[in-house]
């Protein structure tokens, strides 16, 4: 149920963040305890934010902002759909140093596509189109792309 291996299960037992129960020998185990079991995140937690920067004098940093509606019903397959692509890896936009796709509101009414450049990675024009296109494409059942609001604004400071 949580994808990881017995000693890591048996690691959070002792730790006590996995509430268990032994009996006979072996552990036992609440079903919703599982369920409602937060891993940890994977490398160092952070103890101090990163510091705010700004990137190289001689070039930018380029935000790329989409927002979309989700065609009404379709929240469901859209997350099926966003899951198909993340599995298979598709859609990674050439060039970009990190893309978002953030939930608009509570409902998935509506979803925001970021998409972060370095300006001297930046794909051409024509390239950035071709790969929105396919995107597009393969989400249009279930995104109204006709009532798209697109922004694209240089970063002033980033962490």
């Amino acid at each position: 149920m949580l994808g990881i291996t017995d000693k890591r299960v048996y690691r959070y037992i002792d730790l006590g963040r996995l509430p268990a129960y032994k009996s006979g020998g072996v552990f036992l185990l609440a079903e919703e305890d599982v369920r409602q079991f937060k891993l940890n995140p994977p490398g160092r937690t952070r103890t101090v934010p990163p510091r705010w920067r700004v990137y190289n004098p001689r070039s930018n940093v380029l935000a790329t902002e989409i927002q979309v509606p989700v065609r009404a019903g379709q929240q469901g397959r859209l997350v099926e759909k966003l899951t198909e692509i993340q599995r298979a890896n598709r859609h990674t936009f050439p060039g970009t140093i990190a893309r978002y796709i953030i939930r608009g509101n509570s409902q998935l009414t509506s979803i925001h596509l970021f998409l972060i450049w370095k300006d001297t990675e930046m794909p051409t024009e024509s390239v950035r189109e071709q790969s929105l296109k396919a995107l597009q494409d393969e989400l249009a059942d279930v995104l109204e792309w006709e009532q798209a609001k697109y922004s694209t604004n240089e970063a002033l400071m980033h962490t």
